[in-house]
């Protein structure tokens, strides 16, 4: 009886050890870090633990092999003992019946049911078996060094190196994870879309979302104040830029509301604002904080040469976080329009990236930023509404010219050769 006893209970150890393996391997630093916060009991055993885990590991499949050897000889011990007592074979029948049943019974309840339970309840039983494994883990210590030493250079010979310390988690991993929640409806697609943006916001240079010099709603210095007033309620501005000369030569910004305190005067240089110029090599995620710190709304932005090549505001940076934001003054103006079954009307201001990401086509976004930059650099001549380029299976012709600079264009994705002969004839 007390054989049987001492076999369930080796049976017990072997579960044990196995379902601390699964739990403590597949317990993620995320989940782990929260369990610390809360401080829960027996968290800060599981995080030592974590932190070496090759010794850990060293502990756990030590006292695993040592229990399963114990019940396979237990097991053996008390089969050729009992075949004997009924006569009932030899003794290679009893090694062989005892082995057969304790290698049934070790991967059932030893090994495949804790594993899958510690598998599905990892936090639990990782803050159960922890100060276990701590205690075990000093008592065998000097057998898994021992066992370690002999191991080690089979480990190395095999590429088994140290990983270099990195970041537990990186940026395409919480992608993915991202991903993951909204497939499974944990997040929003808005919500995953917003913390992807966030990501992107850090490589986003400025010349990607600033409005290009000729987009810049500005008034010369020398106009009247009914001028720039009458120009801030058409475009619905509330800052303008006033320069002098030309557009390079900026010298400062007027606010709307400044008007009220200047309607009676006829000197712009009085209420001029000071201009905030930025390279437009800028990181975007380096100008949010410094226009804050500054408070300004709006910079002007300038190329390698100086020469103004557009303007930015503080919307404008937010909205690469948060999408686009329209307020009472703008026109609702769709950037990118579906007409018809695999066509639409594109602003040429949209971005090579956002336009590929709404529409899954795979336009090349190094070498242009807009719709409208890689048409015209397509065509290789000053544009003109009609003209049309081939790109993939997309026909792109313009529909608006301003200045040489194309404002609006109809895509075309092509289905068959039959639709691309007849928009190419």
């Amino acid at each position: 009886m007390m054989e049987i006893l001492l076999l369930l209970t080796l049976f017990v150890l072997s579960a044990f050890f196995s379902a601390a393996e699964t739990a403590l391997t597949s317990l993620s630093k995320i989940r782990l870090n929260r369990m610390v916060a809360h401080k829960l009991k027996g968290a800060k055993q599981v995080e030592i633990l974590k932190q070496k885990p090759a010794e850990f590991l060293s502990t756990i499949l030590i006292g695993n092999n040592l229990v399963n050897i114990a019940a396979a000889a237990l097991a053996t011990s008390i089969s050729i003992r009992q075949m004997a007592i009924w006569g009932w074979g030899n003794m290679a029948t009893a090694v062989g019946v005892a082995t057969g049943v304790i290698t049934f019974l070790i991967l059932v309840f030893g090994e495949i049911t804790p594993k899958t339970v510690a598998l599905r309840n990892p936090e639990k039983f990782s803050l159960f078996a922890a100060p276990i494994i701590v205690n075990l883990q000093f008592i065998l210590r000097p057998l898994a060094y021992f066992v370690g030493f002999i191991s080690r250079p089979f480990i190395y010979l095999l590429g088994g190196k140290a990983p270099q310390k990195g970041p537990f988690i990186t940026e395409d991993e919480i992608k993915l994870i991202l991903a993951a929640g909204e497939k499974e409806g944990v997040i929003e697609e808005d919500e995953r879309e917003m913390i992807t943006s966030i990501f992107e916001f850090g490589e986003t240079v400025v010349r990607e979302v600033m409005t290009p010099r000729p987009d810049i709603t500005a008034l010369e210095v020398n106009k009247s104040v009914a001028e720039i007033i009458q120009l801030i309620i058409e475009s619905g501005h509330s800052r303008v830029p006033i320069f002098e000369g030309s557009l390079d030569n900026i010298i400062g910004f007027i606010y709307a509301k400044d008007l009220l305190k200047f309607q009676d005067s006829k000197d712009v240089r009085a209420m001029l604002r000071k201009a905030t110029f930025i390279p437009e090599t800028k990181k975007v995620a380096e100008l949010l904080p410094e226009m804050q710190t500054a408070r300004t709304h709006s910079a002007i932005i300038v190329d390698e040469y100086g020469m103004t090549s557009g303007l930015v505001t503080l919307e404008d940076l937010i909205e690469e976080i948060v999408g686009e934001i329209h307020d009472e003054f703008e026109r609702d103006e769709r950037m990118i329009e579906k007409v018809a079954e695999n066509t639409f009307i594109v602003n040429g201001l949209v971005s090579t990236d956002d336009l590929n990401d709404e529409l899954g086509l795979n336009l090349p976004e190094k070498d242009y930023d807009t719709v409208g930059g890689f048409v015209f650099g397509k065509l290789g001549k000053a544009p003109a509404v009609g003209n049309v380029v081939h790109y993939e299976n997309l026909s792109i012709s313009v529909e608006r010219v301003y200045r040489r600079r194309i404002t609006r264009v109809k895509l075309v994705r092509l289905t068959n050769k039959n639709e691309e002969e007849a928009v190419g004839g």
